[in-house]
């Protein structure tokens, strides 16, 4: 296990769906109130799952980036840094530790 693992093993699991529903997502782009249902959480509490995920960082690089509005206007278009890890390569280890965590 690689250390981008040994961190994603250490996340909530609101912050795991999260990163599972940027694994699915075309280009790695998810907005934050269009996956509120998913991830579970609304409001402030949503925004704290995604700020969280921002904060860490991997070799000076953030695991996701904020990527501008979101169409309806409310929230944030969130990006997985691709530098870090493949999309594959995420949903693969988020699929694991849900199936099996």
């Amino acid at each position: 296990m690689d250390f981008i693992e040994k961190v994603i093993h250490h996340l909530s699991p609101s912050q795991l769906r999260a990163l599972f529903m940027l694994s699915k997502s075309p280009k790695g782009l998810v907005s934050s109130s269009n996956s509120s249902k998913s991830i579970g959480k609304e409001g402030k509490a949503l925004g704290g799952v995604f700020s969280a995920l921002v904060r860490h960082k991997i070799n000076g690089e953030h695991l996701i980036i904020p990527w501008g509005k979101s169409e309806n206007g409310r929230g944030l278009n969130w990006r997985l840094n691709t530098k870090l890890i493949s999309q594959d390569r995420l949903k693969k280890v988020v699929s694991e530790m849900i199936n099996y965590g």
